[in-house]
């Protein structure tokens, strides 16, 4: 990487840190605020109810991964600016996760019955061995599910509250995304040709497992009125175009990852 080029991607790694300084939000005033607006939540079919809080039960053991997770980034990145990235997605995963959790409170107990895939896969990120895998998993792949995921459930407006307190997490969300596209290029010229080939590899199987995840999650998308291929499709568009773009930062073309997306597309055929 040419000095300007890690001039600029410091520049920015930084600005994460400053923006998400600049955009802290309450949680818990934002919530009640909410709350108070539209007197409480809304009264939602039993099934409907249901098929929420274990989507939102799985959105929030996933922000209490992607709080561990930051964590251990900024513990283990050496680089100032990025470690100031990740200390800052700390500090958003943190308030992700208990506004979340006292949404739930709202409307009964945390769901316990989840997908066993959707534990895997979280799992799978928390324990990766090498900081390119737990960037890649994180910033580029599971964070993007939880964009989509979030955009989704607010233009179904299912309930006021709900739909008036995503767009918080969306932003919050989207800086998330960067401090992989800009870092992860940094770590990934410091691999040797096999780490490459394990990270490739964990990557695929990174993206089965969600697949997995989505089809046990498909009747309760459905009943909320979401189609899971569809939800699965704008993810991966995203996890795609942010591979795309870190893979421009590296100075490479996206087209080596064609083969990647081909098997993809297989794999959710056979899914779905």
């Amino acid at each position: 990487m040419d000095i300007v080029h890690q001039s600029r991607a410091h520049e920015i790694l930084e600005n994460i840190y400053h923006k998400g300084q600049d955009r802290i939000w309450d949680g818990r005033e934002v919530l009640n605020d909410l709350l108070a607006k539209h007197g409480g939540i809304a009264t939602l079919d039993s099934n409907v109810s249901n098929s929420l809080r274990r989507v939102l039960s799985m959105i929030m053991k996933g922000e209490k991964a992607a709080w561990n997770i930051s964590l251990q980034l900024a513990e283990e990145i050496d680089d100032v600016e990025a470690k100031m990235a990740a200390t800052s997605q700390a500090h958003d995963e943190s308030r992700h996760f208990y506004v979340i959790r006292d949404y739930i409170k709202h409307m009964g107990e945390v769901s316990r019955d989840l997908p066993p895939t959707v534990f895997r896969a979280l799992s799978m990120v928390e324990r990766a061995n090498t900081l390119g895998k737990k960037l890649l998993g994180m910033q580029l792949m599971v964070e993007p599910i939880a964009l989509t995921i979030f955009q989704e459930l607010r233009r179904l407006d299912i309930d006021p509250v709900l739909s008036e307190l995503l767009p918080f997490f969306e932003r919050d969300e989207a800086r998330h995304v960067a401090l992989g596209v800009q870092y992860l290029p940094q770590v990934i010229r410091k691999m040797n040709p096999v780490q490459i080939t394990s990270l490739i590899a964990w990557q695929f199987r990174l993206f089965m497992l969600e697949l997995s995840a989505m089809r046990e999650l498909k009747k309760d998308l459905e009943i909320l009125g979401l189609n899971p291929k569809k939800i699965f499709s704008l993810a991966e568009s995203k996890q795609l175009d942010a591979l795309d773009k870190f893979t421009i930062e590296m100075g490479v073309t996206p087209k080596i990852w064609i083969p990647l997306k081909k098997t993809i597309q297989i794999g959710k055929e056979l899914v779905f």
